[in-house]
């Protein structure tokens, strides 16, 4: 099919005077959300727990797969197995007005073959409104000048395996590792085919971190007029460092949408560890409850999570986790993750107002207690003009 295929309609388009929040409205097929959105990672749904309606209306599904495993998929009836838990997830946790989005990632350091990613994109394609084409983060580690021509021409042949039957739009991968050099490179190749929806995959990096290569992803898009018909997705975004000595730190990832983001994906990245250092990281449970933080759109703020007292200063009236459950957080598995996601996503449906509103977006940020001055600037200048 032509490029029509490949694009979302984006209505309502409104930027901030100062930065690059925006509100749209974007439809996909029969469905339409408004942006700025969180997307609600059904792989850490509870089953006994809801999240508010309000912030709802994208659901992210994200799958892992390697060589061995697509072979097992392609020749037992494991395929069959591998369809049904993602089913299961929409019918058990979303709605059937909700858009889908299935991400697929390959974990090896080769190229998929010509059969594994046939598999990965049908994989994604029948279980997405939106098909994101298959991530590859091992391969997007190592891009240089000497392979880079070899990911563009992965880039096309993914789009071919979709086009040859297709009637959704497709969703480009652009992996922030990626060097500067090369970004512009990358977009260019999926402009080639008219695909106008963007994921940006953090792979654990923080917005400030990628705040160079945000810029020339932005400077490439504006090169290109894409900028007012664009849909951009964070993943694996890294919600910056909780350090042992600290009770609060600043939320990072909730600000990727000052700089023109639309959804703020899930957070996927698992951390490569030894049998021993995994076993000792188990035996020490106090470890993995340091880890817990809570997010509070109030100031912006990441919250240890591991006394009572914090929880209940944290809690808000809005929340639809129990406040009981919050409270036993290192035995409720995920549950603190719930709370975030649907906290995200309420301060994501107030920024809607905010920058309809107000389009004064850095002066609302300047409120916020635990947004840094740096950060502020760092949102500034990416829209300011070289």
């Amino acid at each position: 099919m032509g490029c029509m295929a490949h694009t979302v309609d984006i209505k309502n388009l409104v930027f901030a005077d100062d930065s690059f929040y925006k509100t749209q409205r974007v439809v996909i097929g029969g469905k339409s959300v408004f942006t700025p959105i969180k997307a609600i990672d059904l792989n850490k749904s509870h089953s006994d727990v809801g999240i508010n309606r309000l912030v709802r209306g994208i659901n992210e599904v994200y799958t892992m797969f390697n060589p061995d495993r697509v072979k097992r998929i392609l020749t037992t009836d494991l395929e069959q197995r591998v369809n049904n838990e993602v089913e299961q997830k929409y019918r058990k946790f979303g709605m059937s007005d909700e858009m889908n989005l299935c991400f697929a990632e390959f974990e090896c350091d080769k190229f998929p073959t010509k059969g594994e990613l046939e598999y990965l994109t049908n994989f994604s394609y029948v279980h997405s409104d939106i098909t994101p084409l298959p991530l590859l983060p091992k391969i997007a580690r190592n891009i240089t000048a000497d392979n880079i021509g070899q990911y563009q021409k992965f880039v096309k042949e993914a789009v071919k395996t979709i086009e040859d039957m297709n009637n959704k739009p497709i969703m480009g991968i652009i992996p922030m590792p990626v060097p500067s050099a090369y970004m512009s490179m990358v977009v260019e190749t999926y402009l080639d085919s008219g695909i106008t929806a963007f994921c940006l995959d953090f792979q654990g990096s923080t917005v400030n971190s990628s705040k160079t290569k945000i810029r020339a992803l932005v400077k490439a898009m504006k090169k290109e007029d894409l900028l007012e018909k664009s849909f951009i997705y964070s993943l694996n975004l890294g919600a910056g460092k909780l350090p042992k000595e600290k009770e609060v730190v600043p939320a990072k990832d909730i600000l990727s949408f000052g700089c023109g983001f639309d959804v703020i994906g899930g957070q996927h990245i698992r951390k490569k560890l030894s049998p021993e250092v995994r076993a000792k990281i188990l035996g020490a449970r106090q470890m993995f409850v340091n880890s817990l933080r809570l997010f509070s759109k109030k100031d912006y703020g990441y919250y240890r999570a591991t006394k009572k007292e914090t929880v209940e200063q944290v809690y808000p009236s809005d929340s639809s986790i129990p406040l009981e459950r919050l409270k036993k957080i290192g035995s409720n598995q995920g549950i603190d993750k719930l709370f975030n996601q649907e906290q995200q996503g309420f301060e994501a449906v107030n920024l809607r107002t905010v920058i309809r509103e107000e389009h004064d977006l850095l002066k609302y940020l300047g409120k916020k207690q635990n947004v840094e001055k740096g950060d502020i600037k760092m949102l500034e200048s990416i829209k300011k003009k070289p």
